[in-house]
């Protein structure tokens, strides 16, 4: 006799195969999803940096007390930042200075750590003064360095660290992979 079909057990193996390779495949797409959010959110708050050091140089948008534009980070709201226009002498942000925009951070992602000069701090303001611009982090415009650090909420080891310099200058790198 000639059976040219299948056996319940061989059916069984396939299905059993397609549910652990669709599976995996599954799991891959949600940590593929995380890590692309970081990587989103980390260039959108590089961007942002250079946003405000542009609208230094060219003096756009602001009222007529404004004297340069920065971008604010606080550990005490770790889903936003702060765009502002620097409106007094103080070369950081405060409350004499006007609040452009909030931005929040995209879901499931936040600002893990924050530290000027090798010092960890709760908050971190980068501003840009015109004609250079020049770029003061915290108080300081001479040999300084602000690192942003941001995480996926529910995973070590998933990290993006924004390094701003005095000239300006950003760079995203992972700390993992350096």
């Amino acid at each position: 006799m000639n059976n040219k079909g299948f056996t319940l057990i061989e059916l069984l193996a396939i299905i059993a195969m397609v549910s652990i390779l669709s599976s995996l495949v599954f799991f891959d797409y949600n940590v593929s999803n995380k890590y692309f959010a970081l990587e989103r959110s980390s260039q959108k708050i590089a961007q942002d940096i250079r946003i405000a050091q542009q609208k230094s140089l060219i003096g756009l948008e602001g009222n007529s007390g404004t004297n340069g534009y920065g971008v604010y980070f606080s550990l005490s709201s770790k889903n936003n930042y702060i765009i502002y226009e620097n409106n007094n002498s103080t070369p950081y942000y405060d409350f004499g200075d006007t609040i452009s925009q909030t931005i929040e951070i995209e879901q499931g992602i936040e600002i893990d750590s924050l530290s000027s000069n090798g010092n960890y701090t709760d908050s971190i303001s980068i501003s840009f003064f015109p004609p250079g611009p020049i770029t003061y982090i915290q108080n300081n415009f001479l040999n300084t360095e602000a690192l942003i650090s941001l995480t996926v909420s529910e995973s070590v080891g998933k990290k993006r660290i924004i390094r701003i310099n005095s000239s300006g200058a950003s760079e995203i790198f992972d700390p993992f992979n350096l």
